[in-house]
């Protein structure tokens, strides 16, 4: 069996994109034009059932193989220089039982022994410790699921030796928390990797209660319901959400210390990666910022949302970052009603908005789409 593929991000940044284990579009995605300073280097996936572990999706979202078949596509990625990260990202705690470990143990075993990824990417502390009790070497990432939003989450893990940590996805909008992981990150070894397509609420209240219905493979939609009902009605949240950066901004975050990016969309059709992965491949992406985004596929939000991605240009330098949560909605807010009043986004479903004071309101239920949104979020 080959070696774990290793490498580091000195010498340009990397992105990391999900698995649909689908070969085609790996060589689709490597075979763009990296000139700009970026590159593919990393997939990450898991198993459909996800183990007695699970994962950070529900089952049926996502593409089913069988373990021959993820050995077979780890080692054809090994062969285009390519990691391949194994995902043990739900929220996880030992039950005592000695049925359970039994399970987890044979699990782990297939995983480092058989599969031989490149690198774990873990929520629960005690898995992450039952990892190290087996394997001493084999780099461990912190998941965002953790919700490390600070130095402080982050340093409850130093024990198992982690190697990066996606933070929680507030940080992106973060400075001041961005800066002091990635200093704290720099002095033992620990890379952080920012998530470049999520667009979950920025401070949601649901979010650990989402992460823990996926895990026990409970139909997630009711969150999707709240969530995108709340976008809907103050559209400022599409530009709060801490794990958007545009292809663009990657440069502002790589200045700070930032070598990785995670695309998001395991969910998602694997024809949508390909486009998508161009687009920060090339830091360049010219239509709906809305088609980037890892939006409930169901939703098929870029067919009827429309946000232009060009004329966000400037939005993130000016963004208060180390501002309070009131300034950086007012900003968002300001910037809204320009891109209303613009053209730049709009919804083709009949809905409308108006300015309100300082603030883009919908104007009534909305329209075909998101009036059904707004009734189900609403319990009518």
């Amino acid at each position: 069996m080959a070696d774990r593929i290793s490498f580091s991000a000195e010498n340009g940044s990397l992105l990391t994109i999900p698995c649909h284990w689908n070969k085609q579009v790996i060589e689709e995605i490597i075979g763009k034009d990296a000139s700009k300073g970026i590159r593919v280097g990393e997939v990450y996936g898991v198993l459909a059932d996800g183990g007695p572990v699970g994962h950070g999706r529900s089952r049926t979202s996502v593409v089913e193989v069988s373990r021959d078949s993820a050995a077979d596509f780890r080692q054809f990625l090994t062969e285009k220089d390519l990691r391949l990260t194994y995902l043990l990202n739900a929220p996880f705690s030992f039950n005592g039982t000695d049925e359970q470990r039994k399970q987890l143990d044979a699990y782990l075993d297939w995983i480092l022994e058989e599969l031989r990824p490149s690198a774990l990417t873990i929520t629960s502390h005690e898995l992450m410790q039952r990892v190290r009790q087996l394997d001493n070497e084999i780099p461990i990432h912190v998941s965002t699921i953790a919700a490390v939003k600070n130095v402080a989450d982050l340093e409850k893990f130093m024990d198992v030796h982690p190697n990066r940590v996606v933070p929680h996805h507030d940080v992106g909008k973060d400075w001041k928390a961005l800066e002091g992981l990635v200093q704290f990150g720099n002095k033992h070894g620990v890379e952080v990797e920012m998530m470049a397509t999520e667009s979950c609420l920025l401070h949601c209240s649901m979010r650990k209660a989402h992460y823990e219905y996926l895990a026990r493979e409970i139909k997630d939609g009711p969150f999707h319901t709240t969530c995108n009902a709340r976008k809907l009605t103050n559209p400022r949240e599409f530009l709060l959400a801490g794990g958007v950066i545009r292809p663009e901004d990657m440069g502002l975050y790589v200045d700070m210390g930032v070598k990785y990016f995670k695309l998001t969309g395991r969910s998602k059709p694997a024809e949508w990666l390909v486009e998508v992965a161009n687009a920060y491949v090339n830091r360049g992406y010219d239509g709906n910022l809305i088609r980037l985004l890892g939006i409930d596929p169901g939703m098929k939000a870029e067919d009827w949302i429309y946000l232009s991605n060009n004329a966000l240009d400037g939005f993130l330098e000016g963004f208060p970052k180390r501002g309070s949560y009131e300034e950086r909605c007012q900003y968002c807010d300001q910037w809204m009603i320009k891109l209303h009043q613009e053209g730049n986004f709009r919804l083709m479903d009949g809905s409308n908005y108006r300015a309100e004071g300082n603030t883009l309101v919908l104007n009534g239920q909305g329209g075909e789409k998101v009036c059904p949104i707004i009734f189900r979020e609403r319990g009518y």
